[in-house]
């Protein structure tokens, strides 16, 4: 076994730290250029380095910057058409993931989540340790609320992949719970016994960042990284949404609701307006244009790969192609997020990450980004879990389904609309608001649904069963005997 070194590589506007994984196991740490552990976390600066690391590396193309929104989650939505050229691709989006490509996929994800994983354990330990350095008042609070919240997202998209659905079996452990810098494999958990950890993590998180994080407390910092815009990190209220999206996944709806419910309350989010995302001039030319939403973003994670995944997959011709826009009413606001092709046979490009490149529309986003929670979900899940528990709310479901579907200038459901109805709406409405974000799958496999919609709208579907919506483990934790599901 290889002795545990920290690599260092070069990113703008700073450093970050990353662990090397090895051939055999990512449990086999190494590095091209190498540096003592120590020097990272002898002052302030480095605590910055190391958490900005994890930023990164979450945007790298193999998780959220390539894999997890785009290349590997929507092609298991059947809302694309393959393109013929690439059989791996196809196969993979008929849930065959024994192909190297499919392994590719599977092995590039597990491997550099629990990579940067492992870096944001080590940030913790050392945030902890009783030597560490002397932040100004509140910003060791929001470093270690951050870092905990960051680790808490990856494990619970490591259990939604690698796991069985918790609707299916709640006891799966395919997924260690790796808490340390160490050696050794981690907890082999259950999904219950997992889930219960995170959402003890996230509560620790909450009370971290409830007094001291700017989102919520208002307080000023002269310190350059808390003054960063904080919905580009996992700031109080991105915590709070997903203590909400990890309670809804395990049906504790009364718990999901008042998370949501909280985030929803907050005035700092609110739903975009229809003449911030686009305007032309009398020729056509773009004068503003946010297909993002920004407004509404509770945490998106800021990163130049999802444009060149974006392009390279979903807007060139070679690409995937949304297989109908039949999903959007032709007034709705989220059709600006897909264009058809006239020079393509009318082929319909994924456009979602595009950005406008006049320098007047420069203040709409300074970067690009990845929406990972956002306003839009808080209400689906309050929807969704006084569907399932009335007496979790105190509004009708169709309430909040409404809300959201008059911000985007579509049909509201009817007064009256029965449960079926509502049910069928909230599945309307993951389609329709979650493009180009892979959270439509999780959704899927969250009910684990029998059947799902072809892409085109028409009322066809698409069988599935429950082996679909689990990925296998790496090949390399399979001969170790690992992942036995059991």
């Amino acid at each position: 076994m290889k002795t545990v070194k920290y690599q260092i590589l070069h990113i703008f506007p700073a450093f970050f730290l990353a662990a090397v994984l090895s051939a055999c196991s990512w449990l086999d740490v190494g590095s091209k250029s190498e540096i003592d552990g120590d020097e990272m976390f002898l002052s302030a600066e480095g605590y910055y380095t190391a958490i900005t690391g994890v930023y990164i590396n979450m945007g790298s193309t193999e998780l959220y910057g390539g894999n997890l929104p785009l290349s590997a989650l929507e092609p298991l939505t059947q809302q694309y058409t393959q393109p013929d050229d690439d059989t791996d691709r196809t196969k993979w989006g008929q849930y065959n993931y024994t192909t190297d490509g499919a392994k590719t996929i599977i092995d590039d994800v597990w491997g550099t989540m629990y990579n940067t994983i492992v870096n944001c354990n080590l940030l913790i330990e050392n945030l902890e340790r009783e030597d560490c350095p002397v932040f100004d008042a509140g910003v060791w609070e929001i470093l270690t609320g951050e870092a905990i919240g960051l680790r808490a997202y990856m494990f619970f998209d490591l259990i939604r992949l690698y796991n069985e659905a918790y609707c299916v079996n709640p006891e799966c452990k395919n997924v260690p719970l790796k808490k340390d810098f160490g050696f050794n494999l981690g907890e082999q958990a259950t999904t219950r016994q997992a889930l219960d950890y995170l959402v003890g993590e996230l509560n620790r998180a909450q009370k971290l960042l409830r007094e001291n994080d700017p989102i919520v407390s208002g307080k000023s910092y002269s310190d350059k990284y808390v003054n960063y815009d904080r919905r580009y990190r996992m700031n109080y209220y991105a915590v709070t949404a997903l203590l909400a999206r990890i309670e809804l996944y395990r049906g504790e709806y009364a718990a999901a609701y008042g998370y949501a419910e909280e985030v929803i309350g907050n005035s700092d989010f609110r739903f975009i307006e229809a003449d911030e995302i686009i305007e032309t001039d009398a020729y056509g030319k773009e004068q503003k244009i946010d297909r993002l939403f920004m407004p509404e973003m509770i945490f998106a994670l800021g990163n130049e790969n999802i444009l060149t995944t974006s392009r390279s997959d979903y807007e060139s011709l070679g690409g995937d192609f949304i297989k109908s826009a039949a999903c959007y009413d032709e007034n709705d606001v989220r059709r600006n997020w897909i264009y058809t092709n006239p020079s393509a046979n009318n082929k319909i490009n994924l456009i979602r990450y595009q950005r406008s490149t006049l320098a007047e529309d420069a203040y709409l986003y300074d970067i690009p980004a990845v929406p990972l929670l956002k306003l839009g979900e808080m209400y689906l899940i309050a929807a969704e879990a006084v569907l399932n528990n009335p007496s979790a709310g105190d509004k009708n479901p169709g309430e909040w389904i409404n809300t959201l579907k008059g911000h985007r200038n579509t049909s509201l459901l009817p007064d009256g609309a029965d449960n079926n109805a509502i049910e069928t709406q909230i599945t309307r409405e993951y389609i329709g608001e979650f493009k180009g974000e892979g959270q439509l799958f999780f959704y899927y496999k969250r009910r684990n649904m029998s059947a799902i919609d072809d892409g085109y709208y028409t009322g066809n579907t698409v069988k599935m069963n429950s082996s679909y919506y689990t990925w296998p483990l790496p090949e390399y934790e399979q001969d170790f005997g690992h992942g036995t599901g059991k």
